[in-house]
């Protein structure tokens, strides 16, 4: 009896959630279809984000904020969209808190009031970004992500775009670079330890990079997930110091990243760390952990020596520089406002057209890789290259490949 009331209940929940996405459906449709086509000049053109702003990666999340703040003050004081009568971007945002459950109903209250958004930059995680997408395609509302996870471009959506390089070949590039950084400095890796956050991120990321390994012959002694919410990595380091293995590649947010790295530091190990973006390159790890930071490597998805003046900007407003995921949720706005500059408009359907169709250079989308962010039929930004950078001197450095970055690596990695 139990077992069938568990099923009722849950049968019950997802008519529920059901009901509710489809009330979504029903009001941003009719929304994005009644809208003139000739109203090209509004006061203000409402972009929305929804972010993690508690929980777990609530600091990624407000990182993303500032990014995205930054660039919606800097296309206002430049005018705004003049194709459009220097209509200014106005931003709304929600907190999709850390937990993808509750990602989706804050995004289904989002879209459900008055003034909707006519398209939306988030959810920085993978697993919120992929509840999240769910909503806002069914709404036929843009939704410009820097979430890395494969499966999200592979769900067939018109709507959805992902501006860096997808997890699979994050993690990929993860384990090359490395390797080609180690072989380079005459330490070759032999067996390599692959820990990581257990979630749509993190597995996609720590499985790719697990393949490369062992398709070029390295040996993986250690492949260990575990909750990003930990609160001891102590029981991780124990395992990767019984396995012996020349080399850490760690996938992880900044909480997770922090611990890990104490640990390690604690255990008195000094086997080189191969990050894979997320908490290692943020201002957060450096500031607390300190000198500790340097040496360790990460694969990351900008060039945080090419981001000009945006990253000027960001360090003279927050007093700090600008992370990875501030830049990239910036240049997603800078998409946005191009996209509007070239095809003015206030239907949804139509900007999403002209997204799949642009070539974005402006602002902080020039200082994706390769200068350009240019979506093809999926969603992909075809441009979309990973990179590796190195803390050195409390500084993110971009050391790999020497056709993206202007530094070295140092070597060895560890106890500089």
């Amino acid at each position: 009896m139990a077992t069938m009331k568990t099923h009722e209940d849950l049968g019950r929940r997802m008519r529920l959630a059901a009901a509710g996405i489809a009330a979504v459906v029903g009001l941003a449709c009719p929304v994005a279809s009644s809208v003139a086509a000739d109203a090209k000049n509004p006061e203000s053109i409402t972009i929305g984000t929804i972010l993690p702003l508690t929980g777990a990666t609530a600091q990624n999340g407000e990182n993303s904020l500032r990014g995205i703040q930054l660039a919606v003050e800097e296309i206002n004081a430049a005018g705004g969209i003049k194709s459009m009568g220097g209509a200014k971007l106005k931003l709304t945002v929600a907190d999709a808190t850390s937990n993808p459950a509750k990602a989706a109903s804050a995004a289904i209250n989002f879209l459900s009031k008055d003034d909707k958004p006519l398209a939306m930059v988030g959810a920085y995680a993978s697993g919120l970004t992929e509840t999240i997408a769910r909503v806002t395609e069914r709404a036929r509302i843009p939704l410009l992500s820097t979430s890395f996870a494969d499966t999200l471009t592979q769900q067939g959506y018109k709507f959805f775009f992902q501006l860096p390089a997808a997890a699979s070949k994050m993690g990929t590039a993860q384990f090359r670079y490395a390797s080609e950084v180690a072989k380079a400095n005459g330490s070759p890796l032999s067996n390599v330890a692959i820990v990581y956050a257990n979630n749509a991120y993190g597995a996609s990321q720590a499985e790719s990079l697990k393949k490369q390994a062992e398709q070029s012959g390295t040996k993986v002694v250690l492949f260990e997930g575990y909750s990003p919410e930990i609160t001891d990595a102590n029981p991780i380091v124990a395992k990767i110091q019984a396995s012996k293995a020349d080399a850490v590649f760690s996938i992880a947010y900044v909480t997770d990243g922090v611990l890990l790295m104490r640990a390690l530091k604690s255990a008195g190990s000094t086997v080189p760390m191969f990050g894979g973006t997320g908490g290692y390159v943020t201002p957060d790890f450096l500031k607390v952990l300190g000198p500790a930071v340097n040496g360790v490597f990460s694969v990351t998805t900008s060039n945080p020596d090419g981001y000009g003046a945006i990253g000027e900007a960001y360090q003279k407003k927050y007093g700090q520089f600008m992370p990875q995921e501030a830049h990239d949720n910036a240049a997603a706005v800078y998409v946005i406002a191009q996209a509007l500059e070239e095809h003015p408009t206030t239907d949804p359907a139509a900007l999403a057209q002209a997204i799949h169709q642009g070539k974005f250079t402006r602002g902080a989308a020039g200082s994706m890789p390769g200068g350009v962010v240019e979506f093809n039929e999926a969603g992909v930004n075809v441009h979309a290259a990973p990179l590796m950078v190195q803390w050195q001197d409390s500084k993110l450095v971009g050391v790999w490949p020497a056709d993206l970055v202007k530094g070295k690596p140092q070597w060895p990695a560890a106890g500089k």
